[in-house]
């Protein structure tokens, strides 16, 4: 890991020491000779997370470990949720333009039916 030592006594900074992190803090200053550094941690979580710096890349990690059945039940998920929501599809939805257009009742057969105003019979 990486540290920034600062003195407390005469502002001396040293930057990016690297040391373990289980190496114990310097503590004597080498500008002052007194022991008051303190140590400053930097860099984030980025150090701890090996292989994965996104979350896109995290999530096809994440992915790849799930098993194959569990996967397989994720995907039938979204073919079923995708196919519901594609039952007007056949008759395409309407634009702004063609629901200004109709009159009341043939809005509220479009709500009803899905189908555009054009496609039915009033």
């Amino acid at each position: 890991m990486l540290y920034d030592y600062g003195c407390q006594t005469c502002n001396y900074f040293m930057i990016d020491v690297y040391q373990s992190i289980k190496d114990d803090a310097l503590v004597k200053c080498p500008r002052c000779g007194k022991d008051s550094l303190y140590r400053m941690i930097y860099g984030g979580l980025g150090h701890f997370v090996k292989d994965a710096k996104t979350i896109g890349q995290l999530a096809d990690k994440n992915w790849t470990k799930m098993g194959h059945y569990k996967r397989s039940e994720i995907e039938q998920k979204a073919a079923e949720k995708k196919q519901d929501s594609s039952i007007f599809s056949s008759a395409g939805p309407a634009t702004s333009n063609e629901i200004n257009k109709m009159t009341q009742e043939q809005k509220t057969k479009y709500i009803i039916e899905g189908k555009k105003w054009n496609t039915f019979k009033i």
